[in-house]
């Protein structure tokens, strides 16, 4: 890569041309896609028997729908399912569509721009859409798809930088479109061509408020990635001698993107009948996730706060690296970032022949994936390799945070109740978990979908951890999803997303890794470890299974969970905790703290405990031993009962009011 000197540079005064290709896309209105033949790209649904819904209930729905299209409220209720769906609350948004409309409208010009706009638009998906007609009806369709695939994608990028978003938004929607379409739209992702570098450095010049010279010593020649809504230079910062990452948004490009979403939204309201029988939801709801997200990417003063949060999240853990912000240089349009300088996981070979050790590396890798989902509640919505590196001391750093997701406190226990349910093997309770989580309509009858949950899981189960993939498992799930009204809000495709893209890129480390094989020991360890009163409470429905303690599986956590800390613990970066000692025991300290609590103040988990020790008339006394037995090692006794005893005030306190409580009742 060329570094320039930035004497060498000249942006002021010198004439501009830009005819760089714009780069985003259009949200093709997903639920036009519901009903075209299944020869077609687009996911239809099959004529397999639907689960039954009340009729007048759904016939309510789509009226209810209707009349809000009609009176304009039509876009509150799509925010206002949104928030309830998500459990939160968003104060503050980017994205409404009456800003989106007011911005669009207020400018000079504007029926006649998206009237021309609007003719572009259907011309151009008119002429595809009647080339897969014709497919159909001279039955070729099968035969030419990875051509009309292709076809689809050019397409996108010819129709400017939100319909190229939108093709990179539906390669992770199987409830919208063909597993085939989406490989190719896969494409969008990471080859998108940049823009001039005058361009970009003028746009820097401008947020900086003076030259390019004064700040960086020096800046690379080309870009050193380009994607749909900016690109990326290295620079060295001329006052400290750091080396840095300069992202810059493209230029003109926030107009493009609220007209296009002005279009998109105003279709969408035509089709919220068929969307509603379809998908579940009116199509408004899907255009309202999509530009929510398409805006949010378009202010990197937000991406820094997302830097700052993860920044905050990780800071107690050696083993993840975040770069931190200069927000002194950093605007609206550009960021400015601590250069990584590590080995990116689009070059695998590269990381083999480092030294780094790969076992360890992977480790850390899963873990704080897990972490970010299960823990923190705020994740990585695009680690595909580009973003993911490999440090040279093993550590595991993420770069580009424009696209994150927010799981609220909500989401992240229903999750942990279906991994619950999952171990329990109680289908009827998992698929209630998917219309609590807004993949069902809530008024879907689940008994037709309790059967294909349970197949897919069994099968699963049948191959053992060994055999286990994410890839393997979301393929029978989009056959599910095919197959039954059932729609994957967008945080839930970044997930899904985001799980398959790190499995993938530890299969292309290291063939036979088994990500189950770390990931399972990670969730041993947070219901056996955290504090949280709501793991707590899934631990004990993880122990008992139809009124019966589990002994055998008590045993598994613990030793899965002490695997998660020698793994931990052997990584290079793992060694290095704050305070230089690493964790090298289980800190079950809470946990003994709160099972004493509950065995003197909840009678129906004393009873439970005592007969699991007293089972089938016996003393189970060599399970007892078993269990201490792969404890002894991990429990500091004398910590623990210091720990104990200064809890035992609060404890009595708790006992005589559950006791007066237990006596006032009676």
């Amino acid at each position: 890569m060329e570094i320039i000197p930035l004497n060498c540079i000249c942006t002021h005064n010198s004439p501009l041309s830009h005819n760089s290709p714009l780069s985003l896309s259009t949200f093709l209105p997903s639920p036009v896609f519901s009903f075209v033949p299944k020869a077609l790209p687009f996911k239809t649904k099959s004529n397999t028997q639907l689960p039954a819904r009340n009729p007048s209930k759904l016939l309510q729905i789509r009226a209810n729908a209707l009349q809000l299209s009609k009176t304009g409220n039509s876009s509150s209720s799509a925010l206002e399912q949104l928030d309830i769906e998500r459990g939160v609350c968003t104060p503050f948004r980017k994205y409404t569509p009456e800003g989106v409309r007011s911005k669009v409208l207020e400018s000079s010009g504007a029926i006649v721009s998206l009237i021309q706009r609007g003719i572009e638009i259907v011309w151009n998906l008119g002429l595809y859409w009647a080339g897969l007609t014709y497919d159909c009806l001279v039955g070729r369709d099968q035969e030419v798809v990875p051509y009309r695939a292709r076809q689809l994608r050019k397409l996108l990028c010819r129709l400017g930088p939100s319909f190229i978003k939108a093709g990179q938004v539906l390669a992770n929607r199987p409830d919208i479109i063909r597993e085939d379409y989406m490989n190719e739209l896969c494409i969008l992702q990471d080859d998108v061509p940049p823009f001039p570098n005058q361009i970009a450095f003028e746009i820097i010049e401008d947020e900086l408020g003076q030259p390019l010279e004064a700040v960086f010593s020096r800046i690379s020649s080309r870009t050193i990635a380009a994607a749909s809504l900016g690109q990326v230079y290295r620079a060295t910062l001329r006052s400290t001698g750091e080396d840095v990452a300069i992202k810059v948004l493209r230029p003109d490009i926030e107009p493009i993107i609220y007209r296009d979403l002005f279009l998109f939204r105003t279709l969408a309201s035509f089709l919220n009948d068929i969307s509603i029988q379809k998908l579940g939801c009116n199509a408004e709801l899907i255009v309202d996730e999509f530009g929510e997200k398409l805006l949010e990417e378009l202010d990197y003063t937000l991406e820094a706060r997302n830097i700052e949060d993860f920044l905050e999240n990780f800071k107690d853990d050696p083993t993840v690296k975040i770069p931190r912000v200069y927000k002194q240089f950093s605007g609206q349009r550009v960021l400015v970032m601590e250069w990584i300088d590590g080995i990116r996981c689009t070059d695998p070979q590269a990381i083999r022949e480092s030294g780094i050790d790969l076992d360890a590396f992977l480790t850390v890798g899963v873990s704080a994936a897990l972490r970010q989902l299960l823990e923190f509640g705020l994740f990585h919505g695009d680690p595909h390799p580009g973003n993911i590196f490999a440090m040279r001391d093993g550590r595991i750093a993420y770069v580009d945070f424009g696209n994150v997701a927010v799981l609220s406190q909500q989401n992240k226990q229903i999750l942990i109740d279906a991994i619950v349910h999952a171990v329990n093997e109680d289908y009827v309770e998992m698929a209630n978990d998917f219309t609590r989580l807004g993949f069902l309509a809530k008024e879907t009858d689940v008994s037709p979908i309790v059967p294909a949950l349970e197949a897919i899981w069994q099968n699963s189960l049948e191959k053992g951890m060994s055999e286990f993939n994410f890839r393997s498992v979301t393929g029978k799930f989009n056959q599910l999803v095919y197959n039954y009204p059932i729609r994957i809000p967008e945080r839930f495709s970044l997930v899904i997303r985001s799980l398959l893209t790190q499995e993938g890129i530890c299969l292309s480390l290291k063939p036979d890794f088994k990500f189950l094989e770390v990931a399972y020991p990670y969730v041993a360890k947070r219901l056996l470890t955290d504090p949280n009163p709501a793991l707590r409470e899934r631990l004990i429905q993880v122990l008992f299974k139809d009124g019966v303690f589990q002994w055998k599986r008590l045993e598994n956590l613990i030793m899965l969970a002490k695997e998660n800390v020698i793994r931990m613990s052997n990584t290079p970066a793992g060694n290095t905790q704050v305070n230089g000692q690493a964790a090298r025991r289980l800190d079950l300290t809470e946990t003994i703290k709160d099972g004493t609590r509950l065995f003197f103040i909840d009678e129906g988990i004393r009873r439970q405990l005592i007969l699991a020790l007293t089972e089938d008339s016996k003393l189970h006394i060599q399970e007892l031993v078993d269990v201490y037995r792969l404890l002894e090692d991990q429990i500091d006794i004398p910590t623990v009962a210091v720990e104990v005893a200064r809890d035992f005030p609060s404890m009595v306190r708790d006992i005589l009011l559950s006791w007066s409580n237990s006596v006032l009742y009676d």
